[in-house]
């Protein structure tokens, strides 16, 4: 992406200086043609009067049609689809045309008006490494549109991929995320409520509620890139909670360390280590640290089993999604601890 602060860069590629940059376009070509013009006929101008702007204007058509041919025709049928060899042999047909044919020009106008020629024969090898000279220039100014049609194709297609690849990982990540909440944590759930509506439907309402508030959570929260780390840790509660009434022998404890008044996380980051980490165990015991822009987190459990391979990869991978280089994931029996960098 070009940035706003790089004039130049913005006026050849963004598509809002187009008519600008024609116009810049046409008066360069202009200038040159006519300045051309005024050289070849020096000896003559007095006697031409008005009517050197007419081959001053002929010429710079002729110019004109020549370069815009070039960008678009040549260049993208030829030169964009790689076709190197036939833009170069097309390329130089057109530039070696241009000057002769303004020698032609010149040759007709002098007879047809009786003006003296400036040269002396136009079947003279001089000629030729006249045309030549002016050739190079014409072409080198042919060369510098094509380069920034190339170059402009070339950002173009950069910022598509980039684009695809963004998709991409906000697609990886969304998938990630969607697969959070376990089925048989809701299922269950969901049984218990039944099981109680009759007996304490006060708590069923509460179950319920609070079952809500989760989905809400991970339906709505969970797109945006950053949360308040307060709305985690209401979250995990809120989670926590519920798993308390779902087994009666669950225990839990929640430490904080440091001011996370302003901090802000990637939304259910820390989720997927606790609901792994209950599935087989009764007592949990979570800390929250931050100190220096880094916020560690570590999950104690009283059971001696680890993450299994399939939970691992998709947290790692969420993890270089969304941290990438800035994190640190440990796991060992009992233990799960997980650092990462907070951004300003």
């Amino acid at each position: 992406m070009i940035k706003e602060s790089n004039f130049l860069p913005l006026f050849l590629f963004d598509t809002k200086y187009r008519i600008w940059r024609h116009l810049l376009f046409i008066v360069v070509g202009a200038v040159i043609t006519f300045n051309q013009v005024f050289i070849a006929y020096q000896d003559s101008q007095g006697i031409l009067g008005n009517r050197i702007y007419l081959i001053c204007f002929s010429q710079f058509v002729l110019y004109v049609m020549a370069m815009y041919f070039n960008y678009f025709y040549l260049t993208p049928k030829f030169l964009l689809k790689g076709k190197y060899i036939v833009y170069s042999i097309m390329l130089c047909v057109l530039v070696f045309s241009l000057p002769t044919l303004s020698i032609l020009e010149e040759y007709w106008v002098r007879n047809a008006l009786g003006l003296p020629h400036r040269i002396s024969s136009y079947t003279s090898p001089l000629i030729l490494v006249d045309n030549l000279a002016a050739c190079m220039i014409t072409a080198i100014c042919f060369c510098g549109v094509s380069v920034v049609i190339v170059f402009r194709n070339w950002i173009t297609g950069n910022e598509h991929v980039s684009q695809l690849e963004r998709e991409h990982l906000k697609s990886e990540l969304n998938k990630l995320k969607g697969q959070l909440i376990a089925p048989a944590f809701l299922s269950e759930t969901l049984r218990n409520a039944s099981d109680s509506v009759e007996m304490d439907p006060e708590k069923t309402t509460g179950m319920l509620m609070q079952l809500g508030q989760l989905l809400r959570y991970q339906l709505y929260d969970c797109n945006r890139d950053k949360i308040l780390l307060k709305s985690e840790l209401n979250f995990l509660t809120k989670f926590l909670e519920l798993e308390q009434l779902n087994r009666f022998d669950i225990q839990y404890d929640i430490h904080i360390e440091g001011d996370i008044s302003k901090v802000f996380v990637s939304p259910m980051l820390f989720f997927p280590l606790v609901q792994y980490a209950i599935v087989d165990n009764v007592s949990l015991d979570l800390l929250f640290s931050l100190e220096n822009r880094s916020l560690s987190f570590i999950c104690k459990s009283d059971g001696k089993k680890e993450l299994g391979d399939d939970a691992l990869s998709l947290i790692k991978k969420r993890l270089e999604l969304q941290y990438p280089g800035k994190h640190a994931l440990m796991v060992s029996p009992g233990m799960t601890g997980l650092k990462i960098a907070i951004s300003e």
